[in-house]
Order: C-alpha cells, then structure tokens, then sequence
C-alpha cells in the first residue's frame, strides 16, 4: 500500500498558516466558519500542514478571508502588545482590528478617527489602544471602542428559568408574520377614503401604491370595521369566474352553473344596499376579472375600490379592455411609492412597545431610517424589526443607532450601508 507525502512548506507558508491559525483561535473559528471557496478537507489539511500538494492557493484564499490586504509584518507587529495587555484584550484587539476592516464598516468611513470624535479622545489614542501599544490599561476602553463596532445580536434569545421567574424583567416583544397588529398610517386613511367614496358615490375608486406600503392590512382593518364591504382576494389566477363565486359565497346566495344566472342572482342581492365591493391585488387578476364588477356596479348601483400595485394604473390607463373602468372612476389618488417619515416613526415606535433604547431620537434619525427601509412598511415591520428585537433582548442597554442598522442590513438582509 502507497501512501501520500505531505507537501514540504516554505518558511514563508508555514508562518502564513501558523499566524492563520492563531488568528482563529483568537477568534473562536473552525474551518467549518470560513467561506473561502474550497473543499473543507482541504482547508483541514492546509491548517494541519498535512496537504500533499502545493497549499499556496488555500493560504492565501484564508489570509485574505481572515487579514484582508495585511501583510505577515503588519499581522506580527499587530500581535506584539504591551505588557500591560491582557489575554482578553489582546483577543479584543485582534477583534477590533478585524471589524474595522469589515466591508459592512468600511463603506460607513467609519476609522479610528471618527471613533475618537465619538469618544472625546485623540486619534493617536485610539490608534495606540487597539494596536496594542497604550501604556496604561487598555480594558475600559476597548471595550468601549468594540461598544461602538460590534456587530448586531441576531439570535433569538434564550429565557432562562430564572428570567421567567423575575417579575421585573424587561418586557419581551416580538414580531411574527401575520400577527403583526394594525397600525394606523397614511396609507389606510387614504384607503380607508378612496373605499368611502365608492359606496357613497357608487361608482369606481382606485387605490395605487408599491409593495410593501400596507394595502391589504388597511383593506382588512376597513373591511373589518365596515360590515358592509365585500373583500375579494385577487391573485393571477382569479378571472371572471372567480369573482363570481367569491361574491355569491360572500353573499350567502346558491351558485348556478350560468355565469349569467350567478350575476343576475348578485345584482338582486345588491340593489338598493349600502354594500361595497373590494377587490385586493386587481393588478394581478385575468383581464376578464374586472368585467363582472362593472356591470354589477352598473346595475345594483353599489361602489367598488380596485386596490393594487403601480401596475394597475398602467393598464387602466393605457389598455382598451380598462377604458370602460377607468371613466367610472370617481376617487383616484396619485399612487403612492412610499409611505411617510411619520409612518415609519409610528410603525417603529408603536411595534416595539418603547422596548428600544435609541441612541437618537431626532428627525434626522427618523428620516435616515425613513431612507434606509426606502419607505417601505414591509421592509421596516417584517425584515428590520424582528432583528432589532432580538438584539435588544441579548443586550437591551445597548443603543440602537445607524451603525447597527446597517450591521442587520448587510449581514443578513444582504443590501449595503446607507
């Protein structure tokens, strides 16, 4: 039986691997937590020094993935502290250093300088302190300065017995999709309008607005505290057909195989009532979806809101199977690309239950996050919020600010710094 001779190092490769594997026991990782790209028997081997060929390709694939451009003088001189360093704080330096150089930090600018203006301290001061050279000890202040850096806290927490027992622990809050609770915005008001104005007026209104604004939660809030109206959920596959069975199921009516007989059954239900018939994702249905409700409306003399995304107003503008809709239109908002600063100030507020400690609370910090979740609900309730929350259960002392907000976006909602 043959066997495989390991690869004989270079002086300079075996350094490479030796500073590689320091820096990862500093750091707490296992090759299973590197993303260079190769086999992980492969990068196994590379750190054991048994690799049977040329490793160089690996070594620089895991220095590049664990000290960026540095070179082994920079990675050497950055690990020769003053005595005054402890263990702890040399790992906090080594993290520091390595969060400084993290892509999610650099696109912010954020340097040692503007950490010195944060701190009331010199630059020079925090240069010496997470290069290891400040003579006094370091340990208040670097942790400080990680204070600043560290990343957010994205773990669901963990409640121990002992927490559950406490009376007076901090109020745990949580968002969970489809038990997010209603929330008033500018958005339902005009909605909750454009609908008013149909079953008053009887005819069309139309309600236009990108995704992620909450149309469908203010078209159910109105529906729920409006008994009169008729929700129909539209989707790609909803026709003609599909409408009418979802009104006379609405309407508590037996269902005929003519469409005709169905329709003539819908009108009768309808006339001389103060109903309205709402129809969700309008943009999405068959273009024959639209053609009951017009002669519906036409006939019972009842209202109806077509609510959607911008692409409604294109094909009702612009498409001749619409134009009989689009001149029954009596309510027709500009449609909507975002919701208001007040929103997202209200939405944040009211969903955290005054559970987040904010590092701001100005206008510019409400219309930086206004831009950051690009006006969008959706963005801030759904995907920003429940990480927040989770943060500041693990660490609710710490303040809430762009920086972290960032952290959440570009590690795990994979959008860039703002």
């Amino acid at each position: 039986m043959s066997y495989k001779i390991p690869f004989t190092y270079s002086d300079e490769q075996t350094l490479r691997v030796e500073l590689i594997n320091q820096e990862m026991s500093t750091l707490g990782l296992t090759p299973e937590k590197l993303t260079c790209g190769y086999a992980l028997q492969s990068i196994k081997e590379t750190l054991a020094f048994t690799c049977t060929i040329d490793p160089q390709k690996i070594i620089d694939a895991l220095w590049q993935e664990l000290f960026n451009e540095a070179s082994i003088n920079d990675i050497k001189k950055r690990n020769d502290f003053n005595k005054s360093y402890s263990k702890a704080d040399r790992d906090l330096c080594t993290r520091i250093c390595l969060r400084l150089q993290s892509p999610e930090i650099r696109d912010q600018n954020i340097t040692s300088a503007s950490i010195a203006a944060s701190m009331g301290k010199s630059a020079a001061t925090i240069s010496q302190l997470i290069n290891g050279k400040y003579n006094a000890k370091p340990s208040k202040h670097l942790h400080d300065i990680w204070a600043i850096l560290q990343p957010a806290e994205l773990d669901q927490p963990k409640q121990s017995v002992k927490q559950v027992a406490e009376p007076e622990e901090r109020k745990q809050v949580s968002i969970v999709y489809g038990k997010v609770p209603f929330i008033p915005t500018s958005t339902s008001k005009l909605i909750a309008m454009a609908c008013d104005q149909a079953r008053q007026r009887r005819r069309f209104s139309v309600f236009a607005g990108q995704a992620g604004l909450g149309k469908t939660k203010g078209i159910s809030e109105y529906c729920r505290n409006n008994k009169e109206a008729i929700l129909i959920a539209g989707s790609e596959q909803t026709s003609s057909t599909q409408v009418l069975d979802q009104l006379i199921l609405a309407l508590g009516l037996s269902r005929c195989p003519s469409a005709y007989k169905n329709m003539q059954k819908i009108i009768m239900a309808l006339r001389d009532t103060d109903r309205l018939i709402i129809l969700d994702e309008a943009d999405k249905c068959k273009p024959n979806a639209l053609d009951p409700l017009r002669t519906i409306s036409d006939q019972a003399i009842v209202g109806v809101t077509l609510v959607g995304n911008i692409q409604l107003v294109d094909k009702l503008q612009t498409q001749e199977r619409y134009e009989l809709i689009a001149s029954r239109v009596c309510f027709w908002p500009k449609p909507i690309g975002q919701v208001t600063v007040e929103d997202i100030q209200t939405l944040f507020i009211e969903l955290t239950e005054g559970t987040i400690k904010l590092a701001s609370d100005d206008a510019a910090w409400w219309q930086w996050l206004h831009k950051r979740v690009e006006g969008n609900a959706r963005e801030l309730v759904e995907n920003l919020l429940p990480h927040v929350l989770n943060h500041a259960a693990k660490k609710p002392d710490v303040a809430i600010d762009k920086l972290l907000i960032n952290g959440i976006f570009s590690s795990v909602l994979n959008k860039p710094a703002v």
